[in-house]
C-alpha cells in the first residue's frame, strides 16, 4: 500500500489519496471520522485577481493557522525581551503573552473576506496580529518601568539602559541635549519606546528634534539642515563662556546661549558676546572678574600717583 493521507487546503483535516497506480485502494482504518474529507473537499482556496484576472492561491498556512508550543511562545517573547531590554523577561510577561497568542491561534479558523473584488482567505494569525500581541507585554513592561523611574526607582531606572531601548533613549536624549532643547523625562521614555519598537519612529522623532532646534535657534537653521548639531555650531561661544565664567565647557547648559542665535539673520558677534558675558552677574565671582577689577583699580591708583 502505498496511499496516504494528505491536508493540501491546511483546514486540519485529512482526505485519502490512493496510489495513481491503485485507484481502488481503500484507506487504512483507525482515523477519526471528524478528521477526514472527501478528496474533492481537500483543495486551496482560490479566488480570482480582480487587476490580473488570474487566480490567487492561499496556499497552505500552518506556520500560522497551527497553535504554537508553550515552549516556543516564549522562547519568541524571551528574544525579543531580550532585544529590547538586554536582560531575560519575567515569567509574568512570558506567560501571558504565550497565553494570548496561543488562545488566539487556537479560537482561529479560516474566515473569507472581501478585498478590491476579490476573496482572500484569512487563515490563523497573521504576522501583524503576532507583533502587535508582543509589542502590547513589551510596552507594559516598559511603561511600568517608566512610571516607577519617574519617582526616582533605581531598579527601574537601571532596566531602561540596556538593549535597543536603553540604546534609543539615549540617542534622543543625546539629540536634546546636543542641540539645547528641554525635555521631560517621562516623555522622553515614551518616545523612546516607540523608536525602540520602530526604527522609522527614531528617524521621524529625530528630524522633529531638528525642526524644534531650528525654531529655537533660528540664526542656525541653514546649518542644522546639513546635519550640524547647535553644540557643534556654537563651539567658540561655549569656550568662550566656559573661558570668562570659569564654567566646564562640557557642563554648559546650551540653551544658556540662545541669545547668541536669536536673529534669523545671523550669530551675535564673539566680541559682543564676550561683553555681555561680562554683565552676567556671575562673573563679579569669578578669578578672572577679581583680577580684572584689581588691575583696573590699579591703574586708577597709579593715574593719581596713589602708588609707585
Amino acid at each position: 500500500m502505498s496511499g496516504s493521507y494528505q491536508d493540501k487546503d491546511g483546514d486540519g483535516k485529512v482526505a485519502w489519496y490512493p496510489d495513481p497506480k491503485m485507484p481502488k485502494e481503500k484507506p487504512p482504518t483507525g482515523q477519526d471520522p471528524s478528521t477526514v474529507e472527501l478528496s474533492t473537499e481537500d483543495v486551496p482556496s482560490t479566488t480570482t485577481d480582480s487587476s490580473s484576472g488570474g487566480p490567487i492561491v492561499v496556499g497552505d498556512s500552518k506556520p500560522y493557522a497551527s497553535v504554537s508550543s508553550l515552549g516556543e511562545a516564549t522562547a519568541e517573547f524571551n528574544d525579543a525581551f531580550t532585544t529590547m531590554f538586554g536582560a531575560n523577561a519575567p515569567k509574568d510577561l512570558l506567560n501571558g503573552f504565550a497565553r494570548e497568542l496561543r488562545n488566539l491561534q487556537a479560537s482561529r479558523s479560516n474566515k473569507p473576506i472581501s478585498g478590491k473584488g476579490a476573496d482572500i482567505v484569512i487563515q490563523g494569525v497573521s504576522p501583524q496580529e503576532r507583533q502587535d500581541i508582543l509589542n502590547k507585554y513589551l510596552k507594559t513592561y516598559a511603561t511600568k518601568q517608566i512610571d516607577l523611574a519617574a519617582t526616582g526607582d533605581a531598579k527601574a531606572m537601571a532596566a531602561l539602559q540596556n538593549g535597543n531601548f536603553g540604546v534609543a533613549m539615549t540617542t534622543i536624549k543625546n539629540a536634546y541635549a546636543d542641540n539645547g532643547l528641554p525635555f521631560n523625562s517621562k516623555s522622553l521614555s515614551q518616545t523612546a519606546l516607540e523608536s525602540a519598537l520602530n526604527p522609522n519612529k527614531l528617524k521621524a522623532n529625530l528630524n522633529l528634534i531638528n525642526l524644534q532646534a531650528k525654531t529655537y535657534f533660528p540664526a542656525l537653521a541653514d546649518k542644522i539642515d546639513k546635519g550640524y548639531t547647535v553644540k557643534q555650531l556654537l563651539s567658540p561661544y561655549i569656550q568662550t563662556r566656559a573661558n570668562i565664567l570659569e564654567e566646564d565647557p562640557d557642563s554648559v547648559d546650551i540653551a544658556s546661549l540662545k541669545n547668541v542665535a536669536n536673529d534669523p539673520k545671523g550669530l551675535m558677534g564673539l566680541y559682543d558676546y564676550e561683553v555681555s558675558l561680562r554683565q552676567d552677574p556671575k562673573w563679579r565671582f569669578t578669578k578672572n572678574a577679581q583680577d580684572s577689577l584689581g588691575s583696573v583699580a590699579r591703574g586708577i591708583a597709579q593715574t593719581f600717583g596713589l602708588v609707585g
